[in-house]
Order: C-alpha cells, then sequence, then structure tokens
C-alpha cells in the first residue's frame, strides 16, 4: 500500500469550547495517525481544524479506523468530514500566485459583491477575506491566487499579467473606494521605511498654491510665461525657476510666506503612529528647505532631503539653489542612499506620492502608493483617493481595533 492510499484529510468545524484540539489529536494518535500538516483557527466563537493524516504502520485505511474518526463529531459537537487526500493538490499551492488586495473608503451597500464579482469573471480564487474596519469607514482585505486567472486581451501599456489590477483599480475608483495591491513577495516581508514625497503627501496643496502665489505678488519683475495658470498644477512651477524669481529678496522675508503652508490634515498623528510601530520615516522634496522643517522639526522623522536657497552673507537671496539639487530625477538616487543607511531592499519600503512623473521614483519600492492621483498617473500598487491620509495605516493590514490602540498612544503623548 502506497504513502497516498494510507494518508487522508481530516476537516472540523463548529462551535469552540476548551480542548477541542487535543480531543482530536490524541484520538489520531490512538489510532495509530501521524499528523504531517495541522490549520487551526478561531474566530468568533467558531472553531476549526484542517489535518493532513499519515498510518504509517498501516496497510490500508479499514472502515473501522474511519469509523473511529468520525465518532469525534460525537464527543465534541463538531462537524467531521474525513476524506481522500490529494498529494498533487499541495503541489500545486506552491504554485499559486498570491496578491493581497486592501479596499478602504466610505462604506456602501455592494463593495464585496461587486470586487468578488470581479475576481469571479477573471476566474481570480479568493483564498481569504477579512474585515479591517466596518462602520462608516469600512476597509478589508482579500487574499487572491491569480495563476488559474482568465487571460483577457492586454490593455495598450500594460503587460497582460497587469490588466486585472487596472481593472481592478478602475472599478474600485467607480465604487468610490481606495485600493492599494500587493504581490505575496512584497507583503510577506517586514516593511521598516516609509518614504514620502512631500509636496504631493504631506503638505496641502491649497496652501502650497498660496505660497506660490505670495510669491507672485511679491516679485516684482516676473516672466509671466514662468508662472502656472490660476488652478494649475500641483507643484505649478520648477522650483530652480522659482529660486531664481527670489533673486535679491531678504531671506527673512522670503522665511515669512512659510506661514500659509499647512500640512494635509492627520499628517502628525500618521508619522507618530508610524515611528510607534517602528518604521523609518523619510520626506523627500524638490521644494525648499522651510517646507521641510514643518514637518521635519515637529514630527521628528529619521531623514528628510530638501533644496536650500543661496543666501549672499547679507542675507540676500542669490537666486541660486546650493548643490546638490535635489529634482524629481535625483529622488530615486537619494531613496537608494536612505536604503543603503538603513542596509534594507526595496522590498521593505512604501513609497506614497500623488503619481506623477514628479514622484515617479516611488514606483521602485516594494508598495507604492499614490495619493490623490490625477490623470495619467504612473502605475502604482494602489492609490488612497480621499484627503484622509491617515487611510495609509490600513493598507499595512493592521486590524483597527489595533489602531486605536496606536492612535491612543499617540494622544497620551500629546495630552
Amino acid at each position: 500500500m502506497n504513502r497516498a492510499q494510507r494518508t487522508i484529510s481530516l476537516s472540523a468545524i463548529g462551535l469552540d469550547a476548551p480542548g477541542l484540539v487535543s480531543r482530536i489529536t490524541d484520538r489520531v494518535f490512538e489510532l495509530g495517525g501521524n499528523i504531517i500538516d495541522v490549520e487551526e483557527s478561531c474566530r468568533r466563537g467558531l472553531f476549526s481544524i484542517f489535518l493532513i493524516i499519515d498510518f504509517p504502520g498501516s496497510t490500508g485505511l479499514t472502515s473501522s479506523v474511519l469509523a473511529r474518526l468520525k465518532t469525534i463529531e460525537d464527543e465534541t459537537g463538531l462537524k467531521v468530514v474525513v476524506g481522500a487526500y490529494d498529494p498533487e493538490a499541495r503541489t500545486a499551492s506552491s504554485e499559486k500566485e498570491n496578491h493581497l488586495v486592501t479596499v478602504l473608503g466610505l462604506d456602501r451597500p455592494g463593495i464585496i459583491a461587486s470586487i468578488s464579482r470581479f475576481f469571479l469573471k477573471k476566474n481570480i480564487n479568493i483564498e481569504s477575506c477579512r474585515m479591517i474596519a466596518r462602520g462608516k469607514f469600512f476597509s478589508m482585505e482579500m487574499l487572491i491566487d491569480v495563476s488559474t486567472m482568465i487571460a483577457g486581451e492586454p490593455s495598450e501599456g500594460l503587460e497582460a499579467g497587469d490588466t486585472w489590477k487596472s481593472g481592478l483599480k478602475d472599478l474600485c475608483a467607480r465604487l468610490n473606494q481606495s485600493v492599494v495591491v500587493q504581490s505575496e513577495d512584497v507583503f510577506s516581508k517586514m516593511k521598516k521605511l516609509v518614504v514620502f514625497d512631500l509636496e504631493s503627501t504631506l503638505l496641502d496643496d491649497f496652501s502650497l498654491h498660496g505660497f506660490m502665489e505670495k510669491i507672485r505678488e511679491s516679485v516684482s519683475s516676473i516672466d509671466r510665461s514662468m508662472l502656472p495658470p490660476d488652478g494649475g498644477d500641483r507643484q505649478p512651477t520648477s522650483f530652480a525657476e522659482t529660486a531664481r524669481m527670489l533673486k535679491g529678496m531678504p531671506a527673512n522675508d522670503f522665511k515669512k510666506f512659510s506661514e500659509v503652508l499647512r500640512l494635509t490634515p492627520g499628517s502628525f498623528e500618521l508619522i507618530r503612529v508610524l515611528k510607534s510601530m517602528g518604521f523609518k520615516v523619510a520626506l523627500v522634496s524638490s521644494g525648499f528647505d522651510l517646507l521641510v522643517k514643518k514637518v521635519y522639526q515637529q514630527a521628528g522623522v529619521d531623514y528628510a532631503f530638501s533644496n536650500t536657497l543661496q543666501v549672499d552673507p547679507y542675507g540676500i537671496i542669490t537666486g541660486e539653489l546650493e548643490t546638490p539639487v535635489i529634482t524629481a530625477d535625483t529622488k530615486e538616487e537619494i531613496l537608494e542612499f536612505i536604503m543603503r543607511v538603513e542596509k534594507i531592499n526595496r522590498d521593505q519600503v512604501i513609497a506614497i506620492g500623488d503619481g506623477s512623473t514628479r514622484s515617479h521614483f516611488i514606483k521602485n519600492a516594494g508598495l507604492s502608493i499614490a495619493f490623490k492621483p490625477g490623470r495619467g498617473s504612473i502605475q502604482t500598487d494602489g492609490f488612497l483617493s480621499s484627503d484622509r491620509i491617515m487611510n495609509l495605516l490600513y493598507c499595512l493590514g493592521i486590524p483597527e481595533t489595533e489602531l486605536k490602540r496606536y492612535f491612543q498612544g499617540v494622544a497620551a503623548t500629546d495630552s
């Protein structure tokens, strides 16, 4: 009798009670069985266990052995199912292509049904699903296997394997939900560093436009072609161009402009929670250092990189930036520098920007998230569509009860 013919699977489910695991495993031992794999869980008073059992001393599984295993039902009140074990199914599990999908936003009927229907049409299997938060605000995690996915026509500019991600993001956008997708090799690794592209995440867009408006009002002779139209893009003009426009202005006058700058609500709290969880936090900005100091000095981040205006011995702005000059293209080099210092790899990095070409460096992180992305944004692992920057924490898979504990810790520190 070969191994496959003397190996079975046993599943049991029912109301939880003390001693269930002991009773089941004792019965297996009494019958001469060897447990070669086990999964057990208890959630909301519901107990479940799955066993793979080998009977090495048996020439075959008799009806008597199977019947005695079924008596576990009478002894425990559990529903027991005994079946043949398929070793090929075990091998196939190692060939799965798992992804962790996090969906979050204001609750509304039909979110889970719509997303589940999407996966069904793609023949994507939902391995597990759990709520992270429920109530007015909704957040859930789904572990999915895309190895059996039905491939459709690849979209222009997308690899065939990424079309389902694009479709899921479009669906969640229609549902007014944010979504983040992480591959198994990424989400299974411990994250250690969170990098923010400052202007497009932690710094409020409206106040940044107000900052640029003050520059308009204060500089007497300006080449209007260098200025953005009202309501233009998030970073209206390059900061190197802005520096040239400031030539001749006293540095102290310019510093007063920072009074109009405001952070995205929840920025300080987010950084403090991340720090309390053991993350290193970095800020990267192609803007001026006075923008960064609003966060760096008060929140205590670990790294902050920005540009510094060159000032002459009399405190007058020269119109140049001190070297090295940070641009959208050099942010990738900064990320690599931080990773070398921290001795970590890209899979351990979470990077957040607005998804524009100015924050394109984020796409090379282990987990890339676009915060309130505009049209034509770069491909990222997910996006947060609301103004709630704190929602980033739900993308880390932390249950709401655990998050509340961290929030309370931050509040206690502030008081």
